[in-house]
Formats: C-alpha cells, structure tokens, sequence
C-alpha cells in the first residue's frame, strides 16, 4: 500500500470507528479532538448513515475500509475518502448547524439517502468515476439550500449519471420537476434511447416534439412500438407529429402485422416502395422473403458506400427469421425424406436467395441441408462462376460464408470455380482489418475456417497474410490489430504443431487436457449434468443413451418422476450423473424437469463440472441459459457457432467445449461420452489428444459413424473458443 492510501485509509478507519463505536451514547468525535452530543431523536439518523457507510464499503466484496469499484487506485482512493471521511464530517457539520430539529432530521436523511443512490449504482458503468463529482454537488446544494439558493446551476454542470444520482436525494425539493427536466436532457443528448422511455412526463414541453423527431432517426424501431400503444401518453405524442419519417411509422404502426412492413422503412420513405407493394407480398412467405432478399442487396450496397439505410438491422433480422422459420426449418424437419419433397420449398430460389439461406442460418442448418443447398446455389449460377455470385451481393456476409464452407468442406469447390487471382484477393480479404469491427466474429470465423482448410497451399497463404497484417500492426502501433493477429499467427501454427505450449503463448488455462481434480469437488465428486428435450428426438436420444450404463457393472441408474440419477459404483471419487426426463415438450414438461433438477442441485451444493445438451439446434439456447458456471466440459449436440461459443465462455471462461457442425448423432455421441466417462470414472485427467484418437478407432468400423465423427471438433481443435479465450485474457473484455 503506497503512502497516499495508507494515510487516507488510516484517518478514514479512525474516524468511522470513533462516530460508529461512540453514536451509542449519542456523541460524535472529530479528528481534531472536538465532540458533539446529538440529540435521541437524530440517535437513529446517525446510525442509520453508518450502517449505510459499511454496506457501500461492502461492494466490493469485504469490509476493509477500502472501496475497490474500479482499476484506478487513485479513484478507488478518492471514492474512500468521500465515503468514509467525508460522510462523517457531514454528519459533523450538520449537528453543528444552527438549524432546527427537523430541518437537520431533513439533511441527514438526504446523506443517507445519497449514500444509499451510490451504494445501488456504484457497480454500474462510469458510476464510480463521478461518485467523488457527486459528493462534491450535494454539499454544495447543501450550502444553496441553506442558503435559501437555487440547486439549478449544481444539476447544469453534472454529467447525466451523476445528476440521475443526486436527484434521488432531493425528491421534495420544489425545484424537483426542473432537476427531472435537465436530468432527462442530459440523458437524451447521450442516449436518445431515453428519449421513448421518458418522454410521458414532458409532453407539454417545447421540445417534446423535436425530441420524437431526433427517436424517428435514431431508435426508430423503439418510436413504432410506443406508437402501438394508442392510448398512452407517448404514443399522443407521436401521432401529433407533422415530421414524414414519423407520421410513417405511426401509420405502420397502426398496420395489422405492421413488424412485416417495418424493415423496409427506408424503401417507404425514399418512396421506392408503397405500403400497397409490401402488402401484396406480406401474406406470401416466398414472394415476403425475396423481397426481402432483394432489399438486403440494395442495403448493403449502400452500406459499403458510407450510406445508412434506416432499419437496416431490422430487415437483416426479419431476413434471418424468415430463412430460418420458413425455409432451413422446414428442410431440416424432412431431413428422413425424399429429397424432392424435402427441399420443395426451395425450388424456386435464385442463387442469391438460397446464398442468404446459407450465411443467415449457421447456428441451425443441418449438414445435409447445407450441401444441398450449396449445390443448388452453385449449379443455378451462370457459368457458376462463385466470385461473380459474390459480387452480385455486393460480398455481404462473406466472410461467414467462407467460414461454412471451409467447415462443411466445400471451400476448394467454391474458390476453383473462380479466377485464381479472384480467389487469392478473396482469401485476401477474408483476413483483413479483423480488428476493425465491433465483434470478434470475424476473426472467430477465420479461426475456425483454418482448422477445417486441407488445402497446403491455402493454409500456406492464410499464414503469410496473418504474418503480414501482424507486422502491420506493430509498425502502426495497432494494439488490438497486434492481438488479433498474433492470436490467430499462433494458433495456425499449433494446428500443425501440437508440441505447442498454447497456455504459456497466449497465457491461457491448458487446452490440450482437463485435470481431473478441476472436475471434482471434495463433498460430491465429479457430477455432469445432461439437457435432454421432449420431442421425438429428444426421446430417441435418452433411449440410446442409457444403453450406456443399463445392464452395466459399472453403473447404478435410478430414475424418478422428473429425472434419473446414474452413479459410478468404482471410481476413486463419486461420480453421478443426472439427466432430466424427455417429458412432454408441448405441454413444456421437459422445461420443468430442467428446472426443478436445476433447483434440486442448487438446494444440495451440488455444481456440475460437465455439461451435455442432447438435442436439435433450436433448443441449445435453453441449455446455455441454464448452465452453471461450474461446467469446465461442454458438450454440444449442435453447431459450436460464434454466438454459442461466446455465451458459453460467459458462463465458464475456461470451458472445454465439443461441438459439431450438426445435431449429434447418437452414433458419435455415445463413444465420446462412454469414452469420456470412463476416464473420469477412473479418476483419469482428461487429455483431448489421445482420447480423441480412442474415440476415432471405436467407431472406425462404422462407416457412418467414422464420416459423422468427422463433423465433431474437439475442444483442442476448436480454435474458434480458443481465440475468445486468449483475446479476453489479453484484453480483458468479457
């Protein structure tokens, strides 16, 4: 502890346990030696703000006297010393004015109350960097009010947090509804996603009016949803409005199904299109998702030109559900049928239509709907020419559609139906300027790409190109382009390189074993936890896996109303396994059973280590939503897609996941469990490269099984999660 923190920690502790200790017998001690006796009827004031200073000392996690809210030490020094000193002196000052009884009651309940305002925001975001700004505004209101002065000009110089904060505290100030006034201003003028949630309260203003107008263009979509609500307040407010943009999204409003016209705001606007075109094609799912289609295309064009189409994430999203809902799903369900009627719905597709089926469905496609569709796409396309299809979508999403060919192995069929040079600037693009997005789920694409490129030659030119952007970086002094590209520099060398040490490179827990003590706890063992679903799939799978342990020496199954309990009989530490009933889905039992077996490990302490989602795509959401941050192995019976990667790793930084490329086959899935299980079952560490190729030589007479397996990807190889790992470790973001 330097000198500084010292000093100020010392004569915070000092002071706080004088005034707490000795508020017992109603005096109150200043540093310089001075007492002041309080009166009983502000005894419980006084204790009451104590209590509140140890519950703020507490947010960080202990009572230390020390309030650690940020990474600045000098901050967290600073938020110390208003907390723990300067609260005192408060309380000092206030029993050494010359008010009366009540208007001092007055001021120690504002303090309290200030206290109280930090306390519940101090963990949000840029709350802690004003906390010692805010302390400083309320004593000066303090002086004003007693004073007989206006707290306005104290409220015009805050930040919106901090005037947000301390308006709190003045809730029976007359000048209440003019602090709220500014509050909302400030807080509009950063966020005008503020703007619908408080507009109620200033419908009479002048600026009500221009605010709706400033939603119109900035959070359209948050305008139409108030304006459905026709009798409320805001939506009045809305509908008054003589600007076009919102008059037109009132009107849309208004529209039976109005969400199916609004995507293509924009185009209505811009009067390219009507509101009678967009209805004579919104009750045709085919004829509504190829304009849609066609829409994106025109967008996106825009787009790349430094334009922004109004709600053009909005469409993307429709275009997505629709892709999904009334397409991939449909194509997906039939996979048991006969190929022309399986994919009879997307037999009147054009090449670009089926492509956006392709890049918006990652998360469920099944591998067979994908190679389908890919041939489709391809053989539809003049001369079937790839690099001119992605210039006839402007290259939307094609960095996601490289990453999915590359993972269903159909990467070197689309760049040889392109000029080699067309190829090589695509690859070439497909690596640059990863660091300049938003969202890592570029470079997690590229990531896993490489893992599935067979090709020498290709991965020989991703390297040189990942080499290159990193040198680029360090000359420019581009710190997120530096960690990007060396994250990835590295792991394209380990796939051909296992000798290296990937934890030590990019400072990361090991990604080639789990220990086997990580996995147990000393009071219950090792306990994995499996998500089974209620439909027909769902019950197939629980079938074939309690062939598993039925019938078996090893194992002990017991099966009750909600779930089923299976434990290893010899195994150096227990080992249980619990797995929910595929009860009924349509009448949401299964979701119960999830639920009350969740509760029953909470109720008993009892915290998984490995985690199993047995079911189609669309259900994984639900078994990320209720994993707990114990797992350390997951198991996915669906696509290891970039979203799911990064919810996971939410849960469990440090999670080893197996994933697939499509729903798992029972035939895949019970030799990697089995072989799994037995090695923790024997108390084995659980080493990814040796078990992996165990796994391979048990279902190597399976032709089916062999081919399948080769869509799973194992937590070493899974370089997409691994990328996510060391760039959070690097960075620190979450």
């Amino acid at each position: 502890m330097n000198m500084r923190k010292y000093i100020i920690v010392f004569i915070s502790a000092f002071v706080f346990f004088v005034s707490f200790t000795k508020a017992q017998s109603r005096i109150l001690f200043d540093t310089a030696g001075g007492k002041v006796e309080i009166p009983i009827q502000r005894q419980k004031w006084h204790e009451d703000i104590d209590k509140e200073q140890k519950r703020t000392d507490k947010i960080d996690g202990k009572i230390d006297l020390f309030l650690k809210l940020s990474n600045n030490e000098d901050l967290n020094i600073q938020i110390t010393d208003v907390i723990l000193r300067r609260v005192d002196e408060m309380q000092l000052s206030i029993e050494r004015m010359s008010a009366d009884n009540n208007t001092k009651i007055g001021y120690l309940r504002s303090l309290k109350e200030l206290l109280q305002a930090i306390g519940l925001h101090a963990k949000q975001k840029d709350i802690p960097a004003i906390i010692p700004q805010v302390f400083s505004s309320y004593e000066e209101c303090m002086q004003l009010m007693d004073q007989g002065k206006s707290l306005l000009p104290v409220f015009e110089k805050l930040p919106y947090q901090g005037a947000d904060l301390l308006s709190s505290v003045f809730s029976q100030s007359k000048e209440l509804p003019e602090i709220k006034k500014i509050t909302f201003l400030k807080k509009v003028q950063v966020d005008p996603s503020f703007i619908m949630r408080g507009i109620d309260a200033f419908e009479n203003e002048p600026f009500a009016d221009s605010l709706i107008v400033i939603a119109a263009e900035k959070t359209p979509l948050d305008v139409y949803t108030y304006a459905q609500a026709v009798k409320t307040v805001a939506a009045k407010i809305i509908r008054r409005n003589s600007n076009e943009k919102v008059k037109t999204i009132a009107q849309l409003s208004s529209i039976t199904n109005g969400t199916l016209y609004l995507p293509f705001l924009d185009e209505l606007l811009n009067k390219q299109l009507s509101v009678e075109d967009i209805k004579a094609v919104a009750e045709n799912e085919l004829a509504y998702y190829k304009l849609l289609v066609k829409t994106q295309i025109k967008y996106y064009d825009r787009i790349t030109a430094g334009d922004t189409p109004v709600l053009a994430d909005v469409l993307f999203k429709m275009l997505e559900r629709k892709a999904t809902d009334v397409f991939v799903n449909v194509m997906n369900d039939l996979h048991e049928s006969p190929e022309a009627v399986r994919f009879r719905v997307a037999d009147p597709l054009s090449s670009q239509e089926i492509y956006f089926l392709i890049v918006t469905t990652e998360d469920v496609i099944y591998t067979s709907t994908y190679t389908n569709l890919y041939k489709r796409m391809m053989d539809r396309f003049p001369g079937r020419r790839s690099d001119s299809l992605l210039m006839s979508v402007h290259l939307d999403k094609f960095k996601k559609f490289i990453k999915m060919a590359a993972n269903y192995n159909r990467l070197d069929d689309f760049l040889k139906s392109m000029p080699e040079l067309h190829s090589n600037q695509l690859m070439y693009a497909f690596v640059q300027d990863l660091q300049k997005t938003n969202s890592l789920e570029d470079a997690v694409d590229v990531a896993d790409s490489y893992g599935s490129i067979t090709d020498v030659k290709l991965q020989d030119f991703l390297k040189e190109q990942i080499q290159y952007n990193y040198d680029n970086a360090l000359k420019e002094k581009d710190n997120k382009g530096e960690v990007v590209y060396n994250i990835l520099r590295t792991l394209f060398a380990s796939a051909s390189d296992t000798s290296m040490n990937l934890s030590a490179l990019l400072g990361i827990p090991p990604v080639y074993k789990v220990d086997y003590n990580s996995l147990a706890s000393d009071s219950n063992g090792v306990v994995q936890h499996v998500f089974f679903y209620g439909d027909e799939d769902g019950v197939t799978s629980f079938r074939n896996f309690m062939g598993l342990f039925s019938n078996k020496n090893e194992w002990q199954a017991t099966t009750g109303k909600e779930w089923v309990t299976i434990r290893a009989l010899k195994s150096p530490k227990p080992y249980t396994i619990y797995a929910n009933l595929p009860l009924d889905n349509k009448t949401d039992l299964d979701a119960a059973a999830q639920q009350h077996l969740i509760e029953y490990l909470d109720k008993n302490n009892i915290k998984p280590t490995f985690v199993v989602h047995r079911g189609h795509s669309y259900h994984l959401k639900y078994t990320i939503q209720q994993m707990l941050p114990s797992s350390r192995i997951v198991m996915l019976g669906s696509c290891g897609g970039y979203q799911n990667l990064a919810k996971i790793l939410n849960v469990n930084e440090d999670a080893h996941i197996i994933s697939t490329k499509q729903v798992g086959s029972y035939s895949v899935n019970e030799p990697i469990l089995r072989a799994v299980n037995d090695a923790i079952r024997n108390g084995r560490n659980i080493e990814w490269i040796p078990l992996w190729k165990q796994i391979e030589g048990s279902v190597k007479s399976d032709s089916r099984a062999n081919e399948l397996l080769k869509d799973y990807v194992p937590p070493h190889k899974n370089l997409g999660a691994i990328f996510i790992k060391a760039y959070r470790k690097a960075t620190g973001e979450m």
